[in-house]
């Protein structure tokens, strides 16, 4: 089984590498990380001129690190979103073009291509987010410096270059595992409706749902137990680090990082399980 998923798996990401939407991810993913930290430098050189502050009265807080993880967390929406769209559609587009049939008179079974879908879809996601992250450093390091972050009045030194880059390196993976939890929702969605536009626009739905739930929720208990909490939170800490808040660090010790993995990974679990159980109610041979 594990040599046909992974032969699966190598099939579905060509065809994902000859699509003109995940191609064209990767490029926009590069830009946008590549280019946020000169886009927010300017923009806060400008705000400063239009107060009528010179334009070295920028926040003295700013540095390599705040503007590297600010063009990681944009570039991140727009990788969710590009996720949750190639999940979406990664079964129903099969079944509306007539190849779901044809695949599935080879002697493979349905469950492992779904996990072939499912991991050709997380790996790329995961790709994009390698690359945005590797992008906003370059685009950190070419406008401010990545240097040791330290106090800008009394120049005492908080974190080390080394102890930030561990932080990115921890941030960019805890991040992977909502990333996965996006992937089973998006399938989930894609094995319910035969049309992909349907079936992408529920899964987008269904994000923007939990993520409003998350955030209007009011006891504690809900929003730990949602995957979306924790999709932006490891990138939110390298961010307050950089800006030395206080306490921050807490939220990517150990057990914080076990919660957000384990709930998000739970996620995914289930939404892969009920897209393998809704993929085997389903009668093909129509």
């Amino acid at each position: 089984m594990t040599g046909r998923v992974l032969r699966l798996t190598r099939f579905e990401l060509r065809k994902l590498a000859a699509r003109r939407l995940p191609v064209l991810a990767l490029a926009l993913v590069v830009a946008i990380a590549l280019l946020a930290p000169s886009v927010g430098r300017a923009v806060d050189t400008a705000s400063s001129l239009m107060s009528g502050k010179g334009a070295q009265a920028a926040d003295s807080w700013k540095n390599g690190w705040t503007a590297m993880a600010s063009a990681v967390s944009t570039a991140r929406l727009f990788v969710f979103i590009v996720v949750v769209v190639l999940a979406g559609s990664a079964v129903a587009e099969e079944a509306s073009h007539g190849t779901l049939k044809t695949l599935f008179v080879r002697p493979v079974r349905r469950v492992e291509l779904l996990l072939a879908k499912a991991l050709a879809t997380w790996g790329w996601g995961a790709l994009l987010l390698v690359v945005a992250v590797l992008a906003a450093m370059l685009g950190a390091e070419l406008n401010l410096g990545l240097y040791d972050v330290a106090d800008p009045t009394f120049g005492i030194t908080k974190h080390t270059f080394g102890t930030m880059l561990g932080y990115t390196a921890l941030a960019t993976v805890v991040t992977l595992a909502p990333l996965a939890a996006l992937t089973g929702l998006g399938l989930l969605a894609s094995c319910l409706s035969d049309h992909p536009g349907h079936a992408t626009g529920g899964a987008i739905g269904a994000l923007f749902f939990l993520s409003g739930l998350a955030g209007v929720a009011t006891h504690p208990g809900v929003r730990d137990a949602m995957f979306v909490t924790y999709s932006a939170m490891p990138f939110e800490v390298v961010d307050a680090l950089a800006n030395q808040f206080a306490g921050e660090r807490e939220r990517l010790a150990l057990p914080g990082v076990v919660q957000a993995v384990v709930v998000s990974l739970a996620w995914a679990v289930a939404g892969f399980g009920g897209a393998t159980w809704l993929l085997g109610r389903r009668d093909i041979g129509g």
